[in-house]
């Protein structure tokens, strides 16, 4: 049994005399030829109630291993997510400042259009400490009152099925919820929804204050020029005017004489009278009507739009210039379009376009020959657009200038102020339409306007 005694140092102490004696009373049972089997018989045995021992205390060791294997894993994942969420947050504040050097401001709506979210923008925009003191509260009660329907149209387009609505620009309240001095804001909307919560509507805000105040600036000046030509305009045509005006009060004044004299010869001659008083009475009322058009065309009036026949409108335009000695060398060729339908404009203003471009026409061809001096005014329709052209058969326009020819002060003209152009513009761009020039191929410049079939913000 000597072959027992390297084995013994393997088994646990507090067992190893049990179990070398155990080893010794198997060998003798088997036998001395089973020595070497009884002695691993043995070993496995206490081996086995070693672990059978210490198992319990092992399997919770082990427990507790796989524990805090299982922790470190947890650990490690909400590590990265707070990562992912410090990056995230970091983004959005990056965003947020970005939002405030571009002065805008973010809002978040319910689609009844309570405010639910709002940037630091929107409280600079209303004036507010802090951008929480309007949460809850409806956007309406921070736009002023004029302004307020646009904001019911949003919510109505937005709740009906438009996804987004661009470009709406309406007035916030001023300082101490005042209606004068608001802020201007041009904003775009757009119904969203994040995941399982209610779709709401999320809007961004422009500050538009500024360039509203440089349009209006730019549009009380364009009227201050324009009443400037008209006026001017007027004292070009003067001479001409009062030797309008006298051919119909010359014509009363025999009329009249003539009526009295029937009279003191022949009372009875009633129905002579009677022609002659009516007569009178046409060059009277011809005389109004050229005062009254007159009174228009300097009057500095807010445009007013109406159904406008522009064929009979040039018509009537160039009785203006029956009068003016300027155009008597002047042949006006009308090439008008037949059926053309009416257009919603300021009928003073298109007149006044139309007598900048046919002086100008008469104008390029003061020093042409009487044979040469003709101005055709055509108009045509085309796709719902109809134009108005006039063409002279003037030298053209100078090169230096033709590039500017639309900027106020610029005229090739010796007796001009080179507004008319540049006001003729304006008034056709706020009807909606361009004004334009080229050079004809036959000589002459043409001076082309369009005039679309609704204004701008209307619709047909």
């Amino acid at each position: 049994m000597s072959s027992v005694k390297p084995i013994l140092p393997y088994i646990e102490p507090t067992i190893r005399s049990l179990a070398g004696g155990l080893i010794i009373i198997m060998g003798i049972l088997l036998g001395a030829q089973y020595e070497v089997a009884a002695i691993w018989l043995g070993v496995l045995f206490f081996v086995g109630f070693n672990l059978f021992q210490s198992g319990f205390t092992n399997w919770c060791l082990m427990e507790k291993i796989l524990t805090r294997l299982n922790f470190r894993s947890e650990l490690c994942e909400i590590k990265m997510l707070s990562e992912e969420l410090q990056r995230s947050a970091q983004q959005q504040a990056n965003y947020l400042d970005t939002l405030a050097l571009l002065n805008e401001a973010v809002i978040e709506l319910t689609r009844d259009g309570f405010i639910i979210n709002a940037s630091d923008g929107w409280a600079k925009l209303i004036g507010y400490p802090s951008n929480k003191a309007s949460l809850n509260e409806p956007l309406a009660n921070y736009v002023v009152s004029s302004d307020r329907p646009l904001l019911a149209n949003l919510l109505t387009e937005l709740n009906e099925g438009q996804r987004k609505v661009h470009g709406i620009n309406f007035r916030l309240l001023g300082d101490g919820g005042t209606e004068r001095r608001g802020r201007w804001v041009s904003g775009n909307f757009m119904l969203a929804k994040h995941g399982d919560n209610p779709p709401f509507i999320k809007g961004v805000l422009c500050n538009i204050s500024e360039r509203k105040r440089v349009e209006d600036e730019r549009k009380k000046h364009q009227e201050e020029l324009s009443h400037v030509h008209r006026l001017s305009s007027l004292g070009e045509m003067a001479a001409g005017l009062a030797h309008e005006l006298n051919q119909p009060l010359a014509a009363i004044n025999l009329y009249m004489q003539g009526c009295l004299r029937r009279l003191e010869e022949n009372p009875a001659q009633l129905d002579e009278i009677r022609a002659a008083m009516e007569s009178a009475s046409l060059q009277a009322q011809r005389a109004g009507d050229i005062i009254s058009q007159i009174r228009s065309f300097v009057r500095n009036a807010p445009m007013d739009c109406q159904p406008v026949d522009l064929n009979r409108l040039i018509r009537d335009t160039i009785h203006l210039f029956d009068a003016d000695p300027t155009m008597s060398r002047t042949r006006l060729k009308l090439e008008l379009a037949e059926n053309l339908p009416l257009r919603n404009i300021d009928r003073l203003r298109i007149e006044q376009v139309l007598v900048n471009l046919i002086n100008n026409a008469n104008d390029a061809m003061r020093d042409s020959p009487s044979e040469a001096r003709e101005i055709t005014i055509r108009t045509r329709q085309e796709s719902g657009i109809v134009t108005v052209s006039i063409e002279d058969r003037g030298k053209g326009i100078p090169e230096d200038i033709a590039d500017r020819i639309f900027e106020p002060f610029v005229t090739h003209s010796n007796c001009g102020l080179g507004l008319g152009l540049s006001i003729s513009r304006s008034i056709i761009e706020e009807h909606g339409g361009t004004l334009y020039c080229h050079t004809r191929t036959n000589g002459g410049t043409a001076f082309s306007f369009t005039l679309p079939d609704t204004l701008p913000g209307t619709t047909s």
